[in-house]
């Protein structure tokens, strides 16, 4: 079987979204499957300097990276690119999955399948919920059109791919016929010493990662800082633009929180686990209770605070706890109370370690490899047997 993946975002583009791609392609060569994982072209670089130097991985002799110039057409030159790519394999008789989370490529995919039934399988990564948008607080034009592409396209796929058990019910609820399995996004244990941990204690220095989004929980986030400003506690916010960080650094210097509350745009990755890994003392997790925060998302912070080691302290919601599992620290995230949670834990050395440990261990269970693993066995029994 080789393993196709599309996505549509630019290469290095920042945010998760390209790197998530990376890792699910990569994940399935690391399983041995020859992979090829296309993306919009995005600047000129070396794709393999940029996977070693921006995304910090090694590039690997099973997956090819095909990065894919935009072109005008009613099609992404993307998804012709991959679609044509799909064709050619199925013409010379492989076995290909295609895995997916764009709905822009899935009616061309769609056709092949029709052309291919018994060499082509198609699955879709679901990261939102659009079959019904009663749970929507507004129903946008773009949102009633994903609704329409969902319930047109979804019934005629292989199968799909939820990040929560919930979202797989809410899926399974309405598609009973279609294979659906649900797994979270992947981790990437690292080392933990013993001498690393007690170090990351004394930095006193909290963690978070995202998009600076009122629903993100970016109020909170200010108001923690400010209580935890006369304990001697910095909290560091990774993510946004750099336009919209300079707006919030000004607020942050307005308040008297300039030294408390230290905001940074976007960081490759390779950096952003460079910084977790040496000078971070614990990951925060505050989402807020919405419908989507609640039952869809898997929050990618929590993953990677967790391979790392690092204590995480979140909101307790089931998608958290998905993650976290009993390794997490779960508050409502009030300032006053998550404040003393943060201060108590730093404060002993011994239950410090421990929740470290407990997190290392947690993200054992929950790496890429694995994750690969599991959809390439869901997959493959999706193809007819041969004799």
């Amino acid at each position: 079987m080789r393993v196709v993946w599309i996505n549509k975002s630019p290469w290095r583009k920042p945010g998760p979204i390209v790197y998530m791609g990376l890792l699910n392609a990569l994940a399935f060569a690391w399983n041995d499957l020859a992979t090829t994982l296309f993306v919009e072209a995005g600047s000129d670089s070396d794709t393999d300097a940029d996977v070693r130097d921006f995304y910090g991985l090694e590039p690997h002799p099973l997956l090819q990276i095909r990065r894919i110039a935009s072109a005008p057409g009613r099609l992404r030159t993307v998804y012709r690119a991959a679609l044509d790519h799909v064709d050619t394999l199925c013409r010379r008789g492989e076995r290909v999955l295609v895995c997916t989370r764009e709905l822009g490529c899935l009616p061309g995919l769609l056709s092949l399948r029709r052309r291919y039934p018994a060499a082509l399988r198609v699955l879709y990564e679901c990261h939102d919920y659009y079959l019904s948008i009663r749970h929507l607080p507004e129903r946008s034009a773009a949102a009633l059109a994903r609704h329409w592409a969902e319930r047109t396209l979804l019934a005629r796929l292989d199968g799909l791919v939820c990040l929560t058990e919930y979202q797989r019910a809410l899926y399974q609820q309405h598609l009973p016929q279609r294979p659906v399995i649900a797994l979270p996004l992947g981790t990437l244990p690292q080392p933990l010493a013993a001498e690393q941990i007690e170090q990351r204690r004394h930095a006193r220095s909290i963690a978070y990662i995202g998009h600076m989004h009122a629903h993100k929980g970016l109020e909170a986030l200010y108001s923690l800082a400010g209580e935890l400003q006369r304990h001697g506690v910095t909290v560091h916010a990774f993510g946004g633009g750099a336009p919209q960080i300079e707006s919030l650094r000004q607020r942050a210097r307005a308040a008297g929180m300039e030294a408390t509350l230290r905001l940074t745009p976007f960081l490759p990755p390779r950096e952003l686990h460079a910084r977790l890994g040496a000078a971070m003392s614990i990951g925060l997790v505050p989402l807020q209770d919405t419908f989507y925060n609640r039952y869809l998302t898997c929050p990618v912070k929590a993953l990677d605070f967790i391979s790392h080691g690092l204590p995480v302290i979140g909101t307790d919601l089931p998608s958290v706890r998905a993650v976290l599992g009993d390794s997490g620290c779960y508050a409502d995230l009030d300032p006053s109370a998550t404040a003393k949670l943060i201060v108590d834990l730093l404060a002993d050395a011994d239950v410090y370690a421990a929740r470290s440990h407990a997190a290392r261990a947690r993200a054992d269970t929950l790496t890429w490899r694995r994750r690969a693993a599991a959809l390439s066995e869901f997959a493959a029994a999706m193809f007819p047997q041969r004799g």
